[in-house]
């Protein structure tokens, strides 16, 4: 007491120097941290006395109790209310009451383990479970996990509890606790405590059963039916609760995912509406957290907690508001005051916001769909600071969430990147496909971060083989050794998103792709329709046939029937379409999918439908009749490109006249069409013989004004539409012909067939522009197909273009192709080499062709008066002998009409 009253002397004396006036010595108690003191004295004080009220002379001295001495004076005295640490500090002559105070003067769990190694023979139950429980409290507890000593102290504690002599509840309550914070997993020693737990269950305060429970939730499995029991005890006695308890259960049952509670999660409900007010920030986050974490949509429990939060802001700490606001996105909380509480109560801390809280927070947004672009902004510029903390589940989450909200900027994305770059080994295949989701969403392709998700990935998919040379050479790290020790499965949507991914950036790599597709084939029992439709749709932009892959996917479709949805017949249809893989059944079982239900589609998904089914010329009657009738009801509403994509299914597919019935509504579009949509209009409406001139003038018109844009295939599909109508227009035509002659040099055989027998089938005479083809011709002769070289002979001999050199070489590729060709095209061939007298080459040619030509199966018309005219004038020119075709009669000879 002397040092007491010296030191309460002393600062009396300094303060009085300081300001002229003696402090009490109470002002020095009220500056330390925690107020808490307890008053002690000879005589029996009153709650009151103390730092909180007037100095009582009788108190001797105040103390924290958790810095009392282990020895003390045996006649102190105070409150009743402070009975138990007047105890504490009284001399005991037992032996486990003077080691429980030795235990309770040590504050690390290292020199706990210490102190119990050493001492531990000398423990009773007290002393036991008071030793685990301080290490379980304790700051350093992690760092002593591994440590074999703690493994022997729950074992010990635990063999202690099953001795009912001295066991209390409150005993086993604390254990479970302290084993349930420490992280300790041992499936025989929790199973004598579940045991233990089961024979007292019914003993249990409501506040033990709580830290039961909690400690339960932390065993998984191995705890399971003990973790039952104790539900359904606290369920019985949740009227005793306090707020902490309700929400320690409640993140319980959340964190072990126990299922059907779903009764007690409507108790913690009513109760926590009904002591909403008494809980802190801490266990609202919790609860809250707990209810949108079972997918359990409480909306009147989220409101009271909302109501809370908005009058008590400011008490808030980062973490809990970034669990609340999780818990509103999860559950789609809809309640733009709170939200927008949440928001500006974030921006006012985000400087003190953990990596996790920022990836949250950004995930929040994202779920809810709010861009809150000032709170975004904030979120990068602090992110740009802690970027190196991030690990990879929180670089993925802001990657993904500012992709949803389309904020990542480039800027944004190479800043997570470069994070990635070094954390990359530590990704799991789920971490892959949302990080390259998110950078194929902005469109934003980082060629080295590819590289190493595909290397990475291909590594996961082939269960975590230890990386090759070449990928080890690529890395500035080594993959195997961790992907070995964290191994997990790919998933149908992990594999799913990767692919769409790989697509929508354009990522050709084929070893990539190819274990991806082998995985969609082993895992394919466990895709769903979306799935399924994701990849085949990626597949297809990549054109990147999988045939025996959409087999399987045909499969497994009839499994999701009425279940896929207008976008997913629509993707399935497009990468089949794509894939140009003519599946029957998969393309029956979208046809019957799609023919009920084109109301739904949206104007794209309807176009594209069809545009698939044409392209492989799937003609269900139906589907056909259905999509017809569909395109009539919708003419009004279909955009510009809408009714290309249209136009060039339905000429497909053979129904011209609802080509007639669009004709309106495309020409009212053509000043918004490009290029290539006026070469696909023109291409469908000549396809189909569906003539409209004005529409063509219109095609025109517009063409001449982009004729600058025009590509290879457009202005070869335009001349062709053109030539088939016979539509001569003069001033079009100057302006294509030059745009021909920039393009000759990429022009394909096909093209140039085609280009050539358009201006021969107008008789338009443009020596300069034919010689240029014809000079490329030279270049491709062995390229061209049997029709080719017919519309070419044929355009040579119908523009009076004389080349000797290139019609016998012509002539030769046409020997070489008699066998494939029609009949039209060898007398197009025999009537082109007769009208430019080349009357060698043409005679070696019908060498070779009057028996094929014999042979066919039709045997009059235009086509077989031509060959049979030219071979009677060869035969008459020559001299020769010729062998006449089969079922020849003259009077069935006459001229011929393009002679």
């Amino acid at each position: 007491m002397a040092s007491f009253d010296a030191f309460e002397r002393g600062f009396a004396k300094a303060s009085l120097a300081q300001d002229g006036v003696g402090v009490p010595f109470t002002n020095l108690l009220q500056l330390l941290p925690n107020k808490e003191w307890v008053p002690f004295g000879h005589e029996a004080l009153s709650v009151e006395s103390g730092a909180f009220g007037t100095r009582n002379p009788n108190v001797q001295f105040y103390l924290k109790p958790s810095l009392m001495p282990i020895c003390g004076s045996v006649d102190l005295k105070t409150h009743v209310l402070y009975q138990k640490d007047l105890a504490f500090l009284k001399k005991d002559g037992q032996h486990e009451v003077r080691i429980n105070k030795e235990i309770s003067s040590i504050w690390t769990a290292k020199e706990l383990l210490n102190f119990a190694h050493a001492r531990s023979t000398e423990f009773d139950l007290a002393n036991v479970v008071t030793v685990l429980h301080r290490i379980a409290k304790s700051a350093d507890r992690w760092q002593m996990k591994r440590d074999a000593r703690l493994g022997k102290i729950v074992a010990q504690a635990v063999d202690v509890l099953g001795e009912d002599g001295r066991t209390t509840p409150r005993d086993i309550a604390k254990t479970q606790w302290a084993i349930g914070r420490l992280h300790v997993q041992d499936a025989p020693v929790q199973e004598k405590l579940n045991r233990a737990i089961a024979r007292r269950m019914s003993e249990f305060e409501a506040q033990g059963l709580s830290n039961v429970i909690w400690g339960l939730a932390f065993a998984e499995q191995d705890a399971a039916c003990a973790m039952r029991l104790a539900l359904l005890e606290f369920h019985q006695r949740i009227g005793e609760c306090d707020p902490q308890a309700l929400s320690n259960v409640a993140w319980s049952i959340a964190k072990s995912l126990a299922a059907g509670h779903e009764p007690l999660l409507l108790a913690l409900s009513s109760a926590s509406i009904a002591r909403v007010k008494k809980f802190d920030p801490q266990g609202l986050a919790n609860l809250s957290w707990s209810f949108a974490t079972l997918q359990q949509h409480d909306p009147v429990l989220f409101a009271r907690v909302g109501e809370t939060f908005l009058s008590s802001s400011s008490t808030w700490e980062p973490q809990h508001i970034a669990n609340f606001l999780w818990s509103c996105a999860r559950c789609q909380v809809e309640s733009p005051p709170l939200l927008a509480g949440l928001c500006a109560a974030s921006s006012c801390s985000l400087d003190t916001w953990t990596c996790q809280g920022l990836a949250n927070l950004a995930w929040s947004l994202a779920k809810l769909e709010r861009a809150e672009n000032s709170l975004l902004e904030r979120i990068i510029t602090v992110l740009a600071r802690k970027i190196r903390r991030c690990s990879p589940q929180n670089t993925v989450n802001l990657a993904w969430s500012f992709a949803k909200l389309l904020a990542a900027t480039s800027a944004v994305l190479e800043l997570l990147a470069s994070q990635t770059t070094r954390t990359l080994a530590e990704f799991s295949p789920q971490h892959c496909s949302n990080l390259s989701w998110a950078f194929a969403t902005m469109s934003h392709m980082q060629e080295p971060l590819m590289m190493m998700i595909s290397f990475l990935t291909q590594d996961l998919l082939s269960s975590f083989a230890v990386a090759s040379c070449v990928q080890v050479a690529l890395f500035p790290f080594h993959l195997g050794r961790h992907m070995l020790e964290c191994k997990e499965e790919c998933h149908a949507q992990d594999i799913a998103s990767l692919l769409w991914s790989c697509a929508k950036l354009a990522w050709q790599d084929q070893a990539l792709l190819k274990h991806l597709c082998a995985s969609c084939i082993v895992k394919v029992e466990s895709f769903s329709a979306q799935h399924m439709a994701m990849c085949t749709w990626a597949l297809g932009c990549l054109t990147l046939p999988q045939q025996e892959l959409m087999h399987s996917f045909a499969r497994q479709l009839p499994r999701s029937r009425g279940e896929i949805g207008t976008q997913g017949i629509s993707n399935l249809a497009h990468g089949l379409g794509k894939q140009a893989l003519r599946d029957e059944d998969f393309l029956d079982f979208l046809s019957q999918e799609a023919s009920g239900s084109f109301a739904l589609f949206t104007n794209q998904e309807f176009a594209m439908t069809l545009w698939a089914f044409a392209k492989l010329h799937f003609l269900s009657p139906p589907l056909v009749a259905g999509a017809c009738q569909e395109c009539l009801e919708r003419r009004p509403h279909l955009l510009p490109q809408d009714l290309v994509v249209l136009s060039w299914a339905f000429a497909r597919l053979d129904v011209g006249w609802i080509l007639s019935a669009m004709s309106a509504e495309v020409q009212k579009s053509i000043p918004e069409l490009g290029p290539q949509d006026l070469a696909n209009v023109s291409w469908a409406f000549a396809a189909a013989q569906v003539e409209d001139a004005p529409m063509m003038s219109s095609i025109a018109q517009e063409a001449r004004r982009q004729i600058l844009e025009l590509e290879v295939q457009d202005v070869s599909n335009i001349s062709w539409a053109f030539a088939k109508f016979g539509l001569r227009d003069a001033h079009f035509f100057e302006v294509l012909a030059e745009r021909v002659s920039a393009l000759v040099g990429c022009l394909l055989p096909q093209n140039l067939s085609i280009l050539c027998w358009s201006f021969a089938k107008l008789e338009l005479q443009k020596p300069k522009l034919i010689t240029c083809i014809m000079q490329e011709c030279w270049k491709h002769v062995d390229q061209f197909d049997s029709q080719g070289v017919s519309n070419l002979i044929w355009s040579l001999a119908v523009l009076a273009y004389d080349s000797p050199s290139l019609c016998q070489r012509l002539s030769q590729r046409a020997i070489c192709l008699v066998h494939e060709m029609t009949a039209q095209e060898m007398a197009n061939i025999a009537w082109g080499l007769h009208v430019l007298q080349h009357g060698n080459t043409l005679q070696c040619f019908l060498q070779h062709s009057i028996g094929p030509f014999s042979r066919m199966a039709v045997r009059d018309g235009a086509a077989w008066v031509d060959f049979v005219n030219v071979c009677l004038e060869a035969q008459e020119a020559s001299g020769t002998q010729w062998p006449r075709p089969c079922y020849v009669h003259r009077s069935c000879w006459t001229p011929d009409p393009l002679g």
